[in-house]
């Protein structure tokens, strides 16, 4: 996924994000099948196969899902531009799109847990450490078949038409796979894009130790519990994010970083009680089920962290959105943002599959990662601009940049701070 997430954004630019968004989907079904077969019947190559399917298709997907979300929607769909702004802004941020689709996201998540829930909660034996039931997986291939047709309802960028008659604005309407590696550099070694490279690392790294902390000192319905409630929350988190990112009471920048502000303080607390609960829960190593005294405050920890973890992940898709509108741009940054998801994934899951490293050594260094990630991350959410543009996207020519000028050399119109909070 780190190497194949660029490749898809620079071959969906060339031919079509569509096409790349339906090839996204079809790796799924063999994952989901080869967690079924290795839960019961014990298969190892399927599960490699499965996982090696998954994640060219996870790379694919989420490369054009994010440059869809984001560049898809006109600019008056994108967010609620408030009456006092109407004369003077003239875009609107891709928020409330992004947080519905990082909603959406959890949907199948939320159904398998809830199922899961259902199968366990009077199950002998639930009450313990163990497995997934294979039912879920059964579920789970049933979901992700019904992704591929779904997709190819999906319109192709070009053929897009809003409801006020434009369409998504692109930096340039023929490109080849040679331009296209050249772009993704250019992205690259954009300053406050490479500045954010480091979250994209460690938004994804606290994972592996949530997992095995769930797997260590939870029993199979107290996790399954636990994860039904998660996905709850997870996808409320998600729309508040894009309600706060779309408020008309702060200008766009100051969103950036009071948002980015809070994220981070949630993280701190969440590192905080994750540490206690280490310490404390390392000492008699617990099997809680939801009927024990002390599962609400282990479940509390994984909560707090999931809340800062949903919304960080809302908050850069978001961000990326706030630099360039241009959809060939957007999948070239969110490949990028992919990448590093995946990089940290890899990194933490081999920390955290050391036998001889504990639990609390995974989150000892899951927090010192994080926390090396926190200054470059502030710098970029400085960098977040109130522009608007004096041509909007009605023509379909032009977009937000953070020069301040189009790519015809026309000058973008700053909204002045006296008629934004």
């Amino acid at each position: 996924m780190v190497l194949f997430s660029p490749f898809t954004a620079i071959v969906g630019n060339k031919y079509s994000l569509k096409w790349v968004l339906v090839f996204g989907t079809l790796g799924y079904v063999p994952y989901c099948a080869a967690l079924y077969c290795n839960s019961v019947y014990g298969t190892q190559w399927f599960m490699i196969f499965g996982a090696a399917t998954c994640g060219f298709s996870a790379s694919a997907l989420w490369t054009a899902g994010g440059a869809i979300a984001v560049g898809y929607p006109e600019a008056n769909r994108r967010g609620i531009c408030g009456e006092r702004w109407k004369n003077q802004c003239q875009t609107r941020t891709n928020d409330v799109k992004v947080a519905i689709w990082m909603s959406l996201n959890k949907i199948g998540r939320l159904i398998a847990s809830s199922i899961q829930l259902g199968i366990s909660v009077n199950q002998e034996d639930s009450n313990k450490a163990g497995a997934i039931d294979p039912q879920v997986y059964l579920v789970l291939i049933g979901l992700t078949c019904a992704g591929l047709p779904l997709s190819l309802l999906i319109s192709p960028p070009e053929k897009v038409i809003r409801r006020d008659g434009t369409k998504p604005v692109f930096t340039s309407r023929q490109t080849t796979l040679k331009q296209g590696c050249r772009d993704f550099w250019a992205v690259c070694k954009t300053k406050h894009i490479y500045m954010l490279i480091p979250i994209f690392i460690t938004a994804q790294w606290g994972q592996t130790y949530n997992g095995n902390y769930l797997a260590a000192y939870f029993s199979v319905r107290g996790r399954t519990l636990a994860g039904f409630v998660v996905t709850i929350v997870a996808i409320i988190v998600n729309l508040l994010m894009g309600f706060a990112m779309d408020s008309e009471f702060v200008r766009r920048s100051n969103r950036a970083r009071y948002l980015w502000g809070i994220i981070a303080t949630i993280y701190i607390i969440s590192w905080i009680y994750q540490f206690i609960n280490e310490v404390d829960f390392s000492k008699h190593e617990p099997e809680l089920d939801f009927v024990d005294g002390g599962y609400g405050r282990g479940v509390g920890a994984y909560m707090v962290y999931r809340i800062a973890y949903e919304a960080c992940g809302t908050w850069m898709y978001w961000i990326l959105g706030t630099y360039d509108a241009e959809i060939d741009k957007l999948a070239l940054t969110s490949a990028l943002l992919r990448s590093g998801e995946s990089f940290g994934s890899t990194m933490s899951y081999a920390v955290g599959s050391t036998s001889s490293a504990s639990l609390m050594t995974n989150l000892i260094v899951a927090f010192v990662v994080w926390i090396a990630a926190v200054p470059t991350t502030t710098w970029s959410a400085l960098q977040v601009k109130d522009v608007t543009r004096a041509w909007s996207e009605q023509t379909g020519s032009d977009s937000d940049r953070a020069d301040g000028l189009t790519k015809d050399g026309g000058r973008i119109v700053v909204a002045p701070d006296s008629i934004q909070a």
